[in-house]
């Protein structure tokens, strides 16, 4: 076949080509269809059990009637924080705590705040490493925050000792410090107002102070939690 029709046909095959990919296939062309973003989920509530005593167990003692405003725990929980039960009597020692407390399912956080009425024993960490132990296996919570103990100004030294070595104990067991008593003392006592005995907060409005102390120690292992996953 003569080069000039060769050529004559190439233009005109490539001329069709263009007409079909450029034209015709506009016509297929379908518009993506918008999508709605995906609603962001706030994280469940954590469900967090207490293990303590008076300063824990209010007057209503845990007894199934709801907990009253000389527990911290009325006002840690809600928006975020679910309260799951637990152990607490006015009195107890980590010892009797670790002998009443039973297991709570489902639990994320528990907050054990003991160790007050062991000082007024002359008890030390080491005599009641164990029970702290039990305690924590028993609910078999997720996380496991320990509290300081309040100031104790009829035995200082004791009550500092005892916190010194219940953070020792903390650290070694991998568990949470919490120091919800910053706003409750001043130096090694408490602060003028906040307890009227020496040993308990002084009313509602400082149980309150305790509870959102803890609250922010209670959401904040979320965060800390999360990070150990990633």
């Amino acid at each position: 076949m003569p080069r000039p029709r060769l050529l004559a046909l190439a233009i005109g095959l490539f001329a069709v080509l263009a007409f079909v990919f450029v034209i015709e296939p506009a016509s297929h062309v379908t518009e993506p269809v918008p999508r709605a973003a995906a609603p962001s989920r706030a994280p469940a509530p954590l469900r967090v059990a207490v293990v303590g005593d008076s300063l824990s167990a209010g007057r209503s003692m845990f007894l199934g009637n709801g907990l009253d405003d000389e527990s911290w725990m009325t006002y840690a929980q809600g928006d975020g924080i679910t309260f799951a039960g637990g152990w607490a009597r006015a009195g107890a020692t980590p010892a009797d705590m670790a002998a009443a407390v039973q297991p709570i399912p489902d639990v994320d956080v528990v907050v054990v705040l003991a160790g007050t009425n062991a000082v007024r024993r002359g008890l030390t960490v080491a005599e009641q490493t164990a029970a702290y132990d039990h305690i924590v296996a028993t609910v078999d919570a997720d996380r496991v925050i320990v509290a300081a103990i309040p100031p104790y100004p009829r035995d200082g030294v004791a009550q500092r000792a005892y916190n010194r070595d219940l953070r020792v104990l903390v650290q070694d067991r991998g568990w949470s410090w919490a120091d919800p008593w910053t706003s409750a003392r001043s130096g090694q006592d408490w602060a003028q107002g906040f307890s009227v005995d020496g040993v308990h907060p002084a009313g509602p409005a400082q149980y309150e102070m305790l509870g959102e102390a803890l609250r922010e120690a209670v959401l904040g292992t979320r965060t800390s939690h999360a990070a150990q996953g990633s």
